[in-house]
Protein backbone atom coordinates (compact mmCIF):
# COMPACT_ATOMS: atom_id res chain seq x y z
CA UNK A 1 0.00 0.00 0.00
CA UNK A 2 1.10 3.65 -0.55
CA UNK A 3 0.84 6.07 2.46
CA UNK A 4 -1.46 9.02 1.92
CA UNK A 5 0.26 11.77 1.39
CA UNK A 6 -1.24 15.75 1.49
CA UNK A 7 0.36 18.89 1.35
CA UNK A 8 -0.59 20.55 4.84
CA UNK A 9 0.19 24.43 5.45
CA UNK A 10 3.40 24.08 3.54
CA UNK A 11 4.46 20.87 4.75
CA UNK A 12 4.55 17.49 2.97
CA UNK A 13 2.67 15.03 5.41
CA UNK A 14 1.85 11.18 5.56
CA UNK A 15 -1.50 10.79 6.56
CA UNK A 16 -2.93 8.23 8.90
CA UNK A 17 -5.81 6.01 7.85
CA UNK A 18 -8.19 8.95 9.90
CA UNK A 19 -6.52 11.75 8.12
CA UNK A 20 -4.46 12.81 11.17
CA UNK A 21 -0.39 13.72 10.36
CA UNK A 22 1.56 10.19 11.14
CA UNK A 23 5.19 12.17 9.83
CA UNK A 24 6.16 15.05 8.04
CA UNK A 25 8.57 16.66 5.99
CA UNK A 26 9.02 20.29 6.13
CA UNK A 27 10.59 21.98 3.02
CA UNK A 28 14.03 23.29 2.41
CA UNK A 29 12.60 26.80 2.13
CA UNK A 30 9.27 28.05 1.56
CA UNK A 31 6.79 25.58 1.04
CA UNK A 32 5.99 22.55 -0.65
CA UNK A 33 3.99 23.55 -3.82
CA UNK A 34 3.90 20.22 -5.43
CA UNK A 35 4.74 16.60 -5.15
CA UNK A 36 4.53 13.25 -7.16
CA UNK A 37 4.29 9.91 -5.36
CA UNK A 38 6.50 7.55 -7.36
CA UNK A 39 7.33 3.45 -5.87
CA UNK A 40 9.99 3.85 -2.78
CA UNK A 41 10.30 7.56 -3.52
CA UNK A 42 8.27 10.97 -3.72
CA UNK A 43 9.34 13.91 -6.09
CA UNK A 44 9.26 17.84 -4.29
CA UNK A 45 8.70 21.08 -5.40
CA UNK A 46 8.94 24.19 -3.92
CA UNK A 47 7.94 27.63 -4.56
CA UNK A 48 11.67 28.74 -5.40
CA UNK A 49 11.27 32.01 -3.34
CA UNK A 50 13.39 31.89 -0.27
CA UNK A 51 16.30 28.96 -1.82
CA UNK A 52 19.55 30.07 -1.75
CA UNK A 53 20.73 30.89 -5.16
CA UNK A 54 21.60 28.25 -7.51
CA UNK A 55 19.74 25.43 -5.10
CA UNK A 56 16.64 23.92 -7.68
CA UNK A 57 13.48 23.91 -6.24
CA UNK A 58 13.01 20.27 -6.97
CA UNK A 59 13.97 17.26 -5.24
CA UNK A 60 13.26 13.72 -4.02
CA UNK A 61 12.94 11.84 -0.74
CA UNK A 62 12.81 8.31 -0.20
CA UNK A 63 9.71 6.70 1.67
CA UNK A 64 11.21 7.83 5.46
CA UNK A 65 11.26 11.54 3.76
CA UNK A 66 15.03 11.73 3.53
CA UNK A 67 16.49 13.60 0.89
CA UNK A 68 17.77 11.78 -1.79
CA UNK A 69 18.59 14.09 -4.33
CA UNK A 70 18.10 17.76 -5.60
CA UNK A 71 17.45 17.72 -9.01
CA UNK A 72 20.66 18.83 -11.71
CA UNK A 73 18.42 21.66 -12.88
CA UNK A 74 19.96 23.14 -16.13
CA UNK A 75 18.59 27.23 -15.75
CA UNK A 76 18.47 28.38 -12.17
CA UNK A 77 16.76 31.71 -13.45
CA UNK A 78 14.03 29.56 -14.56
CA UNK A 79 12.68 27.43 -11.85
CA UNK A 80 10.81 24.13 -11.66
CA UNK A 81 6.94 24.75 -12.33
CA UNK A 82 5.46 21.31 -12.48
CA UNK A 83 6.32 18.13 -11.98
CA UNK A 84 4.89 16.38 -15.49
CA UNK A 85 5.46 12.52 -14.31
CA UNK A 86 8.00 9.79 -14.86
CA UNK A 87 8.87 7.86 -18.44
CA UNK A 88 11.09 4.99 -18.47
CA UNK A 89 13.30 6.01 -15.37
CA UNK A 90 12.86 9.67 -15.93
CA UNK A 91 11.27 12.54 -14.43
CA UNK A 92 10.00 14.74 -16.39
CA UNK A 93 9.00 18.59 -15.55
CA UNK A 94 8.67 21.67 -17.18
CA UNK A 95 10.05 24.93 -16.31
CA UNK A 96 8.60 28.35 -15.89
CA UNK A 97 9.17 29.58 -19.32
CA UNK A 98 7.85 26.08 -20.15
CA UNK A 99 11.03 23.85 -21.41
CA UNK A 100 10.72 20.58 -20.51
CA UNK A 101 13.65 19.35 -18.32
CA UNK A 102 14.66 15.27 -18.53
CA UNK A 103 16.21 14.36 -15.10
CA UNK A 104 17.71 10.65 -14.12
CA UNK A 105 14.31 9.33 -11.47
CA UNK A 106 17.03 7.91 -9.62
CA UNK A 107 19.87 10.48 -9.33
CA UNK A 108 18.30 13.72 -10.24
CA UNK A 109 21.13 14.43 -13.39
CA UNK A 110 19.77 16.13 -16.10
CA UNK A 111 19.26 13.71 -19.07
CA UNK A 112 17.89 16.23 -21.48
CA UNK A 113 16.00 19.46 -22.01
CA UNK A 114 13.50 20.30 -24.61
CA UNK A 115 13.20 23.45 -25.24
CA UNK A 116 9.45 25.57 -25.60
CA UNK A 117 7.85 25.63 -28.70
CA UNK A 118 7.48 29.06 -30.49
CA UNK A 119 4.34 30.48 -30.50
CA UNK A 120 3.00 30.60 -34.46
CA UNK A 121 1.68 33.65 -35.38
Amino acid sequence: DSPALAVIDGTLCQLTREGARAAGYAPLASAVAEFRHAPLRCYVREHPYGLLPGLPNLYCLDGDFRLQWMAEWPDPTDPCAAIIGEEDETLVARSTRGTIVRLDAHTGRLVGIDPPLAAAG
